[in-house]
């Protein structure tokens, strides 16, 4: 090439780099898209019964659009998620403690036996009542909640979880 055909070079690629700035593909629209939405902060919640866990999403998504609720069947899918990275941090954890594979008390424990995730805010959040549950949770810097029966108290528990995860968004 002449340095002629070397600058007319130069100057079409940069020419061409404005232009797929301005004009982004789609497929580029739809992954900014996707990381905006993955940006909102997460609850983590581990729960084998479906309908515990669509009852907090429900109530979640009534009091704010602000946060993203993640799903875990048990507590081996919690270390499957922290682990491996599935997604963004969550900025609280909530256990149940009846679950299958691994149960609440058992992933509680190894949370916070794990330097690189034992600063996250945990909840256990179950129909249990028990006193060495309470005591478990109360040794492990962990929130307590009885999981409520009616719908307002789940909406005031929501308040509470929010408020753990740095407030209120919406």
């Amino acid at each position: 090439m002449n340095p002629v055909q070397d600058r007319f070079s130069t100057i079409a690629l940069l020419y061409l780099a404005q232009i797929f700035k301005l004009y982004p593909r789609s497929d580029d629209i739809d992954r900014k898209k996707h990381m905006t939405e993955q940006s909102k902060p997460i609850f983590l919640y581990a729960e084998d019964d479906l309908d515990d866990y669509e009852a907090l999403k429900e109530a979640l998504e009534q009091i704010t659009d602000k946060y993203e609720l993640a799903h875990a069947k048990n507590g081996s899918e919690v270390l499957d998620y922290l682990q491996q990275q599935r997604g963004p941090e969550p900025c609280l954890i909530v256990l149940d403690l009846n679950m299958p594979i691994m149960d609440g008390k058992e992933t509680l424990l190894w949370i916070k036996s794990q330097p690189a995730f034992q600063h996250i805010p945990t909840m256990v959040f179950t129909t249990s009542s028990r006193e060495e549950d309470i005591k478990l949770c109360q040794s492990n810097n962990c929130t307590f909640f009885r999981k409520p029966t009616l719908y307002r108290d789940l909406l005031h528990v929501v308040q509470i979880m929010l408020q753990m995860c740095g407030g209120p968004k919406g």
